[in-house]
Order: structure tokens, then C-alpha cells, then sequence
């Protein structure tokens, strides 16, 4: 069996859910914005300021 290869912002939305437990609501209202992953947690890019 071959390893899943993810895209860089699916793996870390992938992450996001194993940190929430597999909860989207969770990674949505997410409140450690600490994390590096943080502003990528929805799979997509934060928009420029």
C-alpha cells in the first residue's frame, strides 16, 4: 500500500483535525493562535494584510 502524499495546506489541515480530534468545528474556532499552523488551519492561505 502506498503512503497518502498530501499537498502542503491539505496536510496541514489534516493536522488540524488530529490536533481537534477530527471536530471542523473545533479547527474553526480554534483559539491557539500561537501555533504556526494557526493561520492555515482551514486549508486555505490567510490573506495578505
Amino acid at each position: 500500500m502506498k503512503p497518502k502524499i498530501l499537498r502542503p495546506l491539505k496536510a496541514i489541515r489534516e493536522k488540524c483535525l488530529d490536533c481537534c480530534c477530527g471536530q471542523t468545528k473545533a479547527v474553526k474556532e480554534c483559539t491557539i493562535t500561537r501555533c504556526t499552523l494557526w493561520p492555515y488551519r482551514m486549508g486555505r492561505r490567510p490573506k495578505p494584510d
